[in-house]
């Protein structure tokens, strides 16, 4: 029984992986042309498209779910719903830029600029205007101009996956954007359980046991104690603030997480909220 469930998520997985990469290539050909035609207005046009995104993310993560590829819950959802947050998160796993994206009703995103070469996804980063980190001067105002009109802004504060040994290490970006647009920071905790697609597996390493992500919209953390600080003071002591902030809720998740003995994965609570 245990092999056939393994075996099943694997096909289900690289079906899952397949469905994602034909849906990338198609998906400005087939969403392109419409908000082309029909929104003159390029601010206006990209609002269109990080929606449309938002309902395409909201519809892979069902069918993961339905797939029995993963499961998933999220505490404090209307949280994410308001316009123009910076919304910060850890970044445990490949699947944390889906998810967060598809609770998000316009999402944007700050992206290396070697995707925007990778034919999978350069199609919908263009359709999207998501900002290119190739240009540290400008993404602060393009940041501001984002979160102005009405974007949620998604940054993973270490840059890349967390490393698997669980220890964060944040950079100083994050910081610089929330001080430098005066937007205060909306934190979400992400938990994979057991892990999965960190920067050491690939697709067709899948656990033993069908993983779990849980997201916790934080409270917004506000920036009053930094703003008097010179700049670089305060970017570094909020980025020191953040990192340590992660650090004590993934311990308390940790810490408060009953599990099976050997099971990897949370072993209470499933409920899951209707999307």
């Amino acid at each position: 029984m245990f092999y056939l469930n393994y075996v099943w998520r694997l096909l289900a997985t690289a079906f899952s992986f397949l469905l994602f990469g034909l849906v990338g290539l198609l998906m400005p050909w087939v969403t392109g042309p419409w908000i082309h035609l029909r929104y003159s207005n390029r601010t206006e046009r990209r609002l269109r498209a990080r929606h449309a995104l938002h309902r395409l993310f909201r519809v892979f993560i069902r069918i993961w779910r339905f797939l029995g590829v993963i499961d998933w819950e999220i505490h404090h959802i209307q949280r994410l719903e308001r316009p123009g947050l910076l919304v910060l998160a850890n970044h445990p796993s490949l699947f944390d830029v889906v998810f967060l994206m598809a609770f998000i009703p316009v999402p944007d995103c700050i992206v290396k600029e070697r995707l925007f070469g990778n034919p999978v996804m350069r199609g919908f980063l263009r359709l999207t205007g998501f900002l290119a980190n190739s240009n540290p001067v400008g993404l602060i105002e393009d940041a501001r101009a984002s979160l102005g009109a009405g974007s949620s802004l998604v940054i993973f504060p270490e840059g890349t996956r967390t490393d698997p040994n669980g220890t964060l290490h944040f950079q100083r970006g994050a910081a610089n954007i929330a001080l430098r647009t005066q937007t205060p920071v909306t934190p979400v905790v992400i938990v994979c359980e057991p892990l999965t697609l960190t920067k050491k597996h690939r697709w067709y390493h899948i656990p033993a046991s069908k993983p779990k992500v849980t997201l916790r919209v934080g409270e917004d953390l506000p920036l009053t104690p930094y703003q008097h600080q010179p700049v670089a003071q305060g970017v570094r002591t909020l980025t020191r603030y953040l990192q340590d902030y992660f650090t004590e809720e993934l311990s308390r998740h940790e810490h408060n997480s009953p599990r099976q003995p050997g099971a990897g994965i949370e072993a209470v609570d499933y409920h899951h909220p209707r999307p």
